[in-house]
This record gives C-alpha cells, structure tokens and sequence, in this order.
C-alpha cells in the first residue's frame, strides 16, 4: 500500500479554505485505498481535544492519522490528567482582578504577579509570571489535560521568548529551544531523552526536515505533498532518496500588484527538485509554465464537493437574502458588496446581506454598516461550520475578492444550485463559472456594477431558476468528488519512480 503524507503546518477548528481542501483531499486519498496522514508542525496544548473535532465536524475518516511534530518528540502513550483550575491558585491572601470572561490578573500583597488565562470550564490556559518590577519572567502553557506543556523565558529587554522547554504529562523535558527574541526565530534545538541530548539542530526548519525524515525512514516509496507554503522548503530539505515530493498551490502565485508572492519562491524556484507542483485550475497552469517552464511537472487537480440532484436542490427553500461566506479581511473586498448594497438600498429595503465569517476587517465593515445605516440590510452573523446550509436557503451569493487560488465558497453555493455574482479575478471564476448562463462574472473592483446585478438577479426569479440548474449540472461535471477522485488516482498511479 502507498504511503501518503500532507504536509500543514497546523490544523485548526474554524480555519478557511486550506484547511478544508487538506482535509478533503486526505478523505478522497484514504478512500482509493492509499495510506494517508496528516503531518503538523505548530505546538499546540489544545491538540487532543482539536484533533476529536476536527474528526467530528469535518468528517474525516478515522483511518487518516494526524501527527503533530511535538507529540510525536514527546512520545507519550498515556498522559496523566490533572484538575488544574484557575480557583485553586486563589486563595486569602490573593486579590483577584477580573480582565474579562477567560482572564484574570493576581496580586500579591498589592503587587501583580500573574496574569492567567483559562478555558470555559476554568482549566488553566495560560500562567504569565512578573516581577515586582512588573516585568514578564515566563509564560506557562498548559494541555487540555492540565500539565504545563511549553514553558518560555522571556528577554528582560524584548519581552519576548529567549529559551523554551517543552515537558511530558510527567514534568519531564523532552524539547528545549533558544530563541532570537528579535525576530522569533530558534537558533538551537535540543531533543532529550532521559535526560540526555539525543541530538541538536540549528533552527526549527532542520527540526521540522528531521521529523519528515523520522516518519517516513521504514518507507518503501513515501509520497509527501506539501499543502503550506510555510512546509515546501522543509520537505525539499528531506535527504530520503525514494521520497516523491509534490507541491500543492491553493492560492494564486502573484500578489494583487502582479509581483510573485515571496511565500511561493521557494515552490517555483524548486520545480527542478520536486517531482510536482499541483494546481487548481488550467489558467494558472498556463501562467507558471509560460513564466517557469517545466510543463510536465504542472498538474492540474481541482477541489471537489459532494453534488446534489437537482431534484434535491429544487426543494430547498428560499429566503430574500443574498450571502457571503468569506475570511474578513482586505483580500476579500467585503466592503465593495456592502458599499454595492447601499447604491440600492432606497429601492430594496427588504432586501437582506448575510454575512458569515471571521477576521481583522470585521470592525471596519461593522462601522461601514453602521456608517451607512444599512443594519436592517446587511447582517453579520459569525463562523459557520456548515456553509453549505447557509447557500441553500439564498438566492445567490457574492464574491469580491482582489485575488485567490480557486475560491472555494463558488464551488460551495454552485453546488447547492445558488448562483454567484463574482469579480473576474485570478484565478477560479472563469473555470467554475459559465458567464451568464450558470452564474455572473463582472468587472472587477466596479461596484456600480456589481450592485445592478445584485437587482437583476434579486428580482429575476426565471434566470434563478435556470442559472441554479445549470451550475449544479456544471458541477456534477467538473469537480463531482467521484471525478476528481479519479484524477487523484491518475495522478498517484502514474507517479514515476
């Protein structure tokens, strides 16, 4: 059996489209028979508890491993548990102050002396430490199961991280770190058993390469695809001759001024030691090898959804509302969709935006709203773990972003018969969407626009109804789980060695 290995670098609930493509496609390699896991390289004491969620609400399949590099160099079958609640550190002769609902600060005879942060059920998070100068000594970490897991020692001058140790459910060390407090960075790893140096790297990507080459060594054939452009450079470092690498790109290769994004250099500038570079769309294929070369190496495998009859989408009930399903931040351009729903509003009034998703604009486009008085019109409503529910209650949805590498969310409301009005970006639309048969493609950055075709589909109910038949129909073709199934299978069996 062929062993699979997707490298991210951590794994999250309530992350973005990278998240659910890796996911995805560790099912749909799971499912044609290939052994799959799933590699991560953060430190995470929450990981546990992560991990049963992300099997639960993604689906995955209880075959796919996940292994997280620091579990694996802590090497710990049974973890001791403990009841580490915040209470307990309180007693007489502390004074508490109350930060908010999961922080709180500690004072000793008047002085401040911990900060702490802690879970909903009052497990600790966190312990920083201070002096009675008030500056920050060190900050503890705690796991899900209540030991310190990760203990740093802050720079008196930076107050950032100069040393880390890592610890077992037992208090023992089985990781230590230096660290610049300039720029973040380790400049000396220490792995130890027993008490004993078992051996040292100069910086975390040397650690991250050893822990690769750990997991694959007995491997007849290993097949690693790296899914991060923060994991490509440490799997080109892996020295195991028989190891296939392969580079997956989820977003466009160009930064919205046209320049290549520095996070890819290390993808393009290595096509000649990697055995593939896979893309999602034809577009962007055409782009590279005109730019790079290599053509044999440019492969094309788009994400796939689940699709539905149209008799099933025919079913759904729809609600007077449009939506956006999106990360909240600049990229997206969600204020040009609310700027769009204001040139409208005076004849539109019942008309409703909803708005699902998280990030750093989320107070901006919140101020917008207000500044506008659009609150009727437009409504935020969060994280959804389930968007597919969200497209198939709407009329259509709504995509403005300056940039991406296939956009998902189309893929998602297509897939539940919701058109989508879409800026011409690169790269996705024009591969997905059939421009004014099963969907609208217009000019980007025009918001004038945007919002008369927001009225034209609102009030169209004929054009809905058709433009919902032909995506789903259109999807069922293109990226239908069974055929891009097929394509993964090609891909992997056609695999030279």
């Amino acid at each position: 059996m062929k062993k699979l290995y997707l490298l991210i670098n951590s794994l999250d609930i309530g992350r973005g489209g990278l998240t659910k493509a890796n996911l995805q496609q560790a099912n749909i390699l799971n499912d044609l028979g290939y052994d799959t896991s799933i590699l991560t390289f953060n430190y995470n004491g929450d990981y546990q508890e992560i991990i049963k969620e992300i099997y639960s609400i993604y689906n995955l399949n209880s075959k796919i491993k996940i292994i997280n590099m620091y579990d694996y160099f802590r090497n710990e079958e049974n973890t001791i548990e403990y009841d580490n609640t915040y209470e307990n550190l309180i007693d007489k002769n502390v004074t508490v102050e109350k930060v908010n609902n999961s922080a709180l600060r500690l004072y000793e005879k008047g002085l401040y002396k911990k900060y702490i942060t802690f879970r909903e059920d009052k497990s600790i998070r966190g312990i920083d430490y201070f002096s009675d100068s008030r500056h920050r000594l060190k900050s503890e970490f705690y796991t899900y199961t209540g030991y310190v897991g990760k203990v740093s020692y802050m720079d008196y001058n930076f107050n950032k991280p100069r040393q880390m140790t890592f610890h077992n459910s037992l208090g023992e060390c089985y990781m230590s770190k230096w660290v610049n407090p300039e720029n973040g960075k380790a400049t000396k790893i220490n792995i130890i058993q027993n008490n004993i140096i078992h051996q040292s790297f100069k910086n975390d990507n040397q650690l991250k390469t050893h822990f690769i080459e750990e997991i694959i060594k007995n491997d007849e054939n290993p097949i690693i695809i790296s899914d991060a452009r923060n994991t490509d450079n440490i799997m080109i470092d892996v020295k195991d001759k028989h190891v296939k690498k392969n580079i997956r790109l989820h977003s466009n290769h160009l930064s919205p001024n046209g320049e290549v994004a520095k996070t890819v250099l290390p993808a393009l500038e290595n096509l000649g030691n990697i055995n593939s570079l896979i893309v999602l769309t034809n577009q962007q294929k055409e782009d590279i090898i005109a730019n790079y070369g290599y053509s044999e190496k440019i492969k094309v495998i788009p994400n796939s959804i689940h699709t539905l009859s149209p008799n099933e989408v025919n079913k759904f009930k729809r609600k007077n509302k449009a939506v956006v399903i999106s990360r909240l931040v600049t990229l997206k351009q969600i204020d040009h969709i609310i700027k769009a729903i204001n040139l409208i509003k005076k004849d539109n009034q019942e008309f409703i935006l909803e708005i699902y998703g998280t990030g750093n604009e989320l107070e901006n486009l919140k101020t917008l709203v207000k500044n506008n008085n659009l609150e009727k019109n437009i409504i935020f409503k969060g994280y959804t773990n389930n968007p597919l529910e969200i497209y198939k209650e709407s009329l259509f949805s709504i995509t403005t972003s300056k940039t991406e590498g296939f956009s998902l969310s189309i893929l998602e409301s297509m897939a539940c018969g919701t058109p989508v009005i879409s800026y011409d970006f690169n790269y996705g639309p024009q591969e997905i969407i059939d421009n004014n048969e099963n969907g609208l493609i217009i000019n980007k950055d025009n918001i004038k626009e945007l919002s008369e075709n927001i009225v034209y589909l609102k009030n169209n109910e004929k054009v809905l109804k058709e433009m919902s038949e032909k995506g789903v129909e259109k999807i069922e073709k293109k990226f239908s789980t069974e055929r891009v199934k097929r394509e993964w299978f090609e891909f992997i069996e056609n695999m030279k060695y």
